[in-house]
């Protein structure tokens, strides 16, 4: 990624600054990734907050504003951050019979009444916890849930989504539309 960055300093950014000032606009860069270590880009509310800081710049934006998003790497498949109650209740189901895979994820999601419906809460590991293995182990056991419940009819396709591409965070696409 830095070959990259360096890449878009010395060459794109200043020929994409050229090209607004001949129209008019003002092209500032914004990398949201930088400095990010590689432990805190797989952190599942480290995507939200680049989203929502973008969704900032937009609001406060009067006139024309996109976003690239460019990188050799799409990032891991991430187990969403919320679950709503009833697809909770569908996934817990399908976990009753192998009780330690239902333990693991009702240790990593904590249910939060503060909301209308209820929903289940991707908790962040502790400070210095291993926690690569045992993330790839509730991937797994979440995606073995929502397989057969896809397959029952139990949950729509756009839910099993959420379980199975790259860069998912919190239920929210990397990409969208920008306005108009």
């Amino acid at each position: 990624m830095d070959a990259e960055r360096e890449a878009l300093q010395s060459t794109a950014y200043s020929e994409v600054q050229t090209f607004c000032q001949k129209h008019g606009l003002m092209f500032e860069v914004v990398d949201l990734r930088w400095g990010i270590r590689n432990i805190e880009a797989t952190d599942h509310l480290t995507t939200e907050l680049c989203l929502e800081e973008v969704d900032r710049c937009w609001k406060t934006s009067i006139g024309p504003a996109f976003v690239a998003l460019i990188g050799d790497q799409y990032g891991p498949c991430l187990v969403p951050s919320r679950i709503d109650e009833k697809e909770w209740e569908v996934l817990r189901d399908h976990l009753t019979a192998r009780p330690s895979d239902l333990e693991l994820v009702a240790r990593y999601f904590q249910r939060d009444e503060n909301v209308v419906p209820p929903t289940y809460v991707l908790q962040a590991p502790g400070t210095g916890e291993a926690c690569e293995p045992e993330e790839a182990t509730l991937t797994s056991v979440l995606r073995s849930g929502v397989q057969e419940a896809r397959r029952l009819g139990l949950i729509t396709q756009e839910q099993w989504q959420r379980y199975h591409r790259s860069g998912e965070a919190a239920g929210t696409p990397l990409w969208r539309p920008t306005r108009n």
